[in-house]
């Protein structure tokens, strides 16, 4: 059964569209959406330039399309997981894919800045389709599941449109905003979290290393408070910067500083790479010489950039 979708009555599609959803890209997490529509018995088709990474797709059910035109024409919703925008911009401005996107809402999942997201809508806008970007954040085992989130931001009005169907790919789907660049925005900011601890947890091994310690000890304790404690830290660290509170600090800079300084001579000391406790330090000096010593270290916040009211 198709999705029931209020599309602009001034915008008719061009042929009946046989499927739910047609789905753009089969790498792993193209697969992983592909394969969560399927398992819940929904029509769908799909479109890879490699035709074999979609053959396990096809055996369970999906339809594949011949070519990418045909793909676009076969659904009201056409959902994109590729490597970035500018594939996706290669694939669509085709003149033969581009004259069928006209009444379609487009979704785009790759990965991208909200800059690209911004780009990409008024071109689809142009061209006389919807358009919803996307950010999702978790790996593909978990799509499909009520714990994967996906945030998606655009027109309110086009998401209801889709809602139930995407709510088939992660449980925590969330919609953050009409601003198109939102969900980007959003990804980014949760990635440079994740990025900044993935990076403490590499030089945390190579602490190990150096020392001769066994690794079980930074997984035994990271089980336990440490995670607790990184929590809530960078959660009160948000809302100080927030509500730009940076006294009676939990931590000060000057703390920060002293706890930098040692990570990096022992770095040094050990003959282990430095990158990470040298970014540390000098981004705590330059707070001490901004007069910031005795503020919390969320104050670090103003440097690089406009001074605020403290």
């Amino acid at each position: 059964m198709l999705t029931d979708l209020d599309f602009n009555k001034n915008v008719e599609l061009k042929n009946e569209a046989m499927s739910e959803i047609t789905l753009i890209g089969m790498g792993s997490m193209g697969s992983a959406l592909a394969r969560a529509f399927l398992e819940e018995d929904h029509q769908i088709t799909i479109w890879n330039r490699t035709k074999s990474k979609a053959d396990p797709l096809v055996k369970k059910g999906a339809d594949f399309a011949a070519d990418l035109s045909s793909a676009v024409n076969s659904s009201p919703i056409i959902l994109i997981c590729l490597k970035d925008y500018q594939v996706t911009n290669d694939l669509l401005s085709a003149e033969s894919v581009r004259s069928n996107l006209a009444g379609r809402i487009i979704v785009q999942l790759s990965s991208g800045t909200p800059d690209e997201a911004r780009k990409l809508s008024d071109w689809i806008n142009e061209n006389g389709a919807e358009y919803l970007d996307g950010t999702i954040s978790v790996y593909p085992p978990q799509i499909g599941t009520g714990e994967a989130a996906i945030l998606i931001s655009g027109s309110e009005k086009t998401f209801r449109q889709c809602e139930k169907l995407l709510k088939v790919l992660a449980g925590q789907l969330k919609f953050v905003g009409e601003p198109i660049g939102g969900a980007a925005a959003h990804g980014l900011a949760s990635g440079s979290v994740l990025f900044g601890a993935y990076l403490g947890a590499l030089h945390a091994a190579r602490i190990c290393q150096a020392e001769g310690l066994d690794i079980k000890l930074i997984l035994n304790s990271l089980e336990s408070a440490d995670l607790a404690t990184f929590n809530a830290a960078v959660l009160d660290m948000l809302e100080r910067i927030e509500s730009k509170n940076y006294d009676k600090p939990e931590a000060s800079i000057e703390t920060g500083t002293d706890g930098a300084r040692v990570l990096l001579e022992h770095a040094r000391s050990m003959g282990i790479n430095t990158d990470f406790p040298d970014c540390a330090f000098k981004t705590f000096r330059e707070g001490i010489e901004m007069g910031f010593q005795k503020k919390d270290m969320a104050a670090l916040f103003l440097i690089k950039g406009k001074i605020r009211d403290l």
